[in-house]
């Protein structure tokens, strides 16, 4: 269980980083990189969304809605909220910057290990630009890479949509959406045979 966590915690980080080089005025927060030496993620630890302690304010809102646009389960594994996912979204400064809500989730097999790791973002209104989810994906991907390396990219039709797939390594996958009409943007790393994350982002729904 261990490199879910660094694959979701190291690539948001990097690739939230990597969306505020592009503004000039932007001053990346050292959280998020702190972020990746934290504890691992367990069946027993997912649960309820990371609160925040009275009288702080998140910087990304925290919006289990968005969960919505994932399918409920893939390939017989649910897909649930992560409070991993949700509490690094919602401390990440930068991130905050291109988003104003996003929700993490996770299906996980603990047998075979197989999962998939998605971040659903809600972007603000012109956040975004193919400079930036090109930045964004890059990133990404050498943050799942968790250090052997992004050693392929590719373009794949799934669900009616272009998603973009990086290969690690590693063994594992990243997919990327961007959903400009509706203002939203789908990442994830996935690992294991079942080829999940294909899964997933071919049963997105409108």
């Amino acid at each position: 269980m261990t490199r879910v966590a660094v694959a979701l915690v190291a690539a948001l980080a990097l690739a939230a980083l990597a969306l505020a080089a592009c503004d000039p005025g932007a001053t990346p927060s050292p959280s998020g990189a702190a972020s990746t030496v934290r504890g691992t993620v367990s069946p027993g630890s997912l649960g309820p969304p990371a609160t925040v302690a009275p009288g702080e304010t998140p910087l990304v809102r925290i919006d289990p809605s968005l969960l919505a646009i994932l399918p409920g389960s893939v390939d017989g594994l649910s897909v649930l909220e992560s409070s991993e996912g949700d509490a690094d979204a919602a401390s990440n400064s930068s991130l905050a910057r291109i988003a104003d809500a996003a929700v993490g989730a996770l299906a996980i097999d603990p047998v075979s290990g197989n999962f998939v790791f998605p971040l659903v973002v809600h972007l603000r209104v012109g956040a975004l630009d193919d400079a930036g989810f090109r930045s964004w994906r890059d990133a990404y991907d050498t943050g799942a890479c968790a250090g052997s390396g992004v050693v392929g990219h590719a373009e794949s039709q799934l669900g009616g949509r272009t998603v973009f797939v990086g290969t690690c390594a590693n063994g594992l996958h990243t997919y990327h959406a961007w959903l400009a009409e509706r203002g939203i943007l789908v990442s994830a790393s996935a690992g294991g045979d079942r080829r999940l994350g294909e899964v997933l982002f071919a049963s997105l729904r409108p």
